[in-house]
């Protein structure tokens, strides 16, 4: 069951059947649980099953595992405090992991991650629950990255970097070693991170610089 029903949620869903049709991947898509009906009742092939709220409800005493995907850059630390007030355990979360993309095998992560095609996770890099790692991303060796960060398409995050809870790194940008990315910052797109970016804090452009 996927939680979300828009943008990166229908990639995901399309990559786990992806998996399914053309690697053998044995998991398969219950469907969406989100709370706007302006969708209807199926998107992009996939059913509606219930809202937000109610998935946990409908599906607590089956095997249904699920993946949290409501991320949006502009409300991370509301759609954080969301997911953590809808009491679902989190052992009862997946990991996916596209079959093309690279994971090292020091790489460790906990529950309800997200890693989508063409990704490469080098070397003992670490991830701790929910975080979404887009197509094409590529985190460098010993990156640690805490709970909910959103890593866009075609990022470069070097080694040692830290990636905070409910952090957002934006399309096609380049943080450089050593980095901290602190809880709920966003780096906007096509950015250059040359120093840290401090907690809550706006920052984009190459180098990237903090915008208030």
């Amino acid at each position: 069951m996927i939680i979300g029903g828009k943008g990166t949620a229908i990639n995901i869903a399309e990559q786990i059947e992806d998996a399914r049709l053309r690697f053998g991947y044995s998991t398969t898509v219950l469907g969406f649980a989100i709370d706007d009906p302006s969708l209807g009742k199926e998107i992009g092939g996939f059913r509606v099953v219930c809202g937000v709220r109610e998935a946990w409800t409908k599906f607590r005493d089956t095997e249904t595992d699920f993946i949290f995907a409501l991320y949006r850059p502009d409300v991370m630390f509301e759609r954080v405090a969301l997911l953590r007030e809808l009491g679902i355990p989190v052992t009862r979360f997946a990991n996916f992991v596209h079959p093309s993309a690279y994971i090292s095998r020091t790489v460790s992560m906990g529950h309800g991650n997200v890693v989508l095609s063409h990704a490469c996770l080098q070397h003992s890099v670490s991830l701790g629950d929910f975080n979404i790692i887009n197509s094409h991303v590529v985190v460098e060796h010993e990156a640690n990255f805490r709970d909910g960060a959103f890593v866009a398409a075609c990022a470069c995050i070097g080694a040692h970097v830290r990636v905070g809870t409910g952090a957002f790194v934006g399309l096609n940008s380049t943080v450089r070693e050593k980095m901290v990315i602190a809880d709920y910052a966003f780096v906007g797109m096509a950015s250059t991170v040359v120093q840290s970016i401090g907690q809550g804090v706006v920052a984009y452009g190459v180098p990237a610089r903090p915008r208030r």
